[in-house]
């Protein structure tokens, strides 16, 4: 069993080369950075969470503005900060490849990684991108996961991972122009805060949206 897996391993490898290379081969070096962000899909997950997050959640006692008590005030804003954090990450996750290297948004900043620190790239069955090579992995990206790119006959994921790939190997595939700054601004947390404040006003003073 575990050398028939081993065989498996190094097939899926092979054939995953090979897949790069095709590619590379239909491949210009694009004049612009390219991007991948979260689309409509990841915006509308977002906000789907965040009308049931209104919709469903009532403030604990004394967490209101009228008459609070610092215990549920505390409470009823951590929860929607938790809540607000996968909401943005579902919104606002952007990996942009140029000149320099592949800019990947994370908490608190937008992270550069060299062309020279990679080695490749690919798409775990979560959707999430894995960068390898001289640094530790970093995870990047949301798109969707393996099985639901089977449902919606969408290989975006596996290909901007094979692009990107493509990349590292040929230099010359690279985008030619580089991004003037960070190209997802600064990173989550500022966005996470704001929506958390939101939802907390949100909830507090729109009651009639709530089900009973």
């Amino acid at each position: 069993m575990r050398a028939g897996g081993a065989e498996q391993r190094r097939q899926a490898r092979k054939e995953r080369r090979d897949r790069v290379e095709e590619l590379a081969g239909g491949m210009t070096a694009p004049e612009v950075p390219l991007v991948w962000g979260a689309g409509w899909r990841g915006k509308t997950t977002a906000a789907v969470i965040c009308v049931l997050f209104v919709t469903l959640f009532e403030h604990p006692a004394g967490a209101g503005l009228a008459h609070p008590r610092p215990g549920a005030l505390i409470q009823a804003l951590w929860t929607s900060l938790v809540v607000s954090f996968p909401c943005c990450w579902f919104a606002l996750w952007r990996v942009t490849a140029d000149r320099d290297g592949v800019h990947v948004r994370r908490l608190w900043s937008t992270r550069l990684l060299p062309w020279s620190t990679i080695t490749r790239v690919e798409m775990r069955r979560d959707g999430q991108l894995e960068f390898f090579g001289r640094t530790p992995e970093l995870i990047a990206g949301l798109f969707a996961p393996s099985w639901l790119s089977r449902v919606v006959r969408s290989d975006r994921g596996s290909r901007a991972a094979d692009t990107l790939s493509a990349m590292v190997l040929h230099g010359d595939l690279r985008p030619t122009a580089r991004v003037e700054r960070g190209p997802a601004g600064t990173g989550f947390a500022p966005w996470i805060i704001l929506l958390g404040v939101v939802l907390y006003l949100a909830v507090e003073f729109l009651p009639h949206w709530r089900l009973v």
